[in-house]
């Protein structure tokens, strides 16, 4: 996929993967939004808002519809859940990619720390 970044978004616009990889997930969230639908699935945006405290509902809205966008992510409605948030078969390829920067910040986080996150950031995938 070769889409262009929308001209009201920031991009590094080098020609460079990296780059590219974070000219799409690469703000401020975006990457604890993923976080979130690859620990526990399909997610609401009230479930992904309790859980990324102080993202503001807006800015939260806003990078969903970039996500799914991009194709990341996938909207998709119910009559039972309503609106949910899920990976996309593009979108499932950044699980390494955030179980490398698990690995990478779990030495720097505080002593103790595994005892405060639900046991899903521990799983592998």
């Amino acid at each position: 996929m070769t889409k262009r970044i929308k001209a009201d978004r920031r991009s590094y616009d080098l020609f460079c993967p990296i780059a590219r990889a974070l000219d799409l997930v690469g703000d401020r969230w975006t990457l604890l939004i993923l976080r979130d639908v690859s620990l526990f699935g399909p997610r609401r945006f009230g479930d992904l808002r309790s859980n990324l405290h102080g993202i503001p509902p807006t800015l939260l809205s806003k990078r969903l519809k970039e996500l799914v966008s991009e194709g990341i992510l996938e909207r998709n409605e119910d009559d039972e859940d309503g609106v949910t948030y899920s990976f996309t078969d593009r979108g499932r390829e950044i699980r390494p990619v955030l179980t490398a920067l698990r690995d990478f910040g779990a030495p720097l986080m505080p002593a103790g720390w595994e005892k405060k996150v639900p046991p899903q950031v521990f799983r592998r995938r």
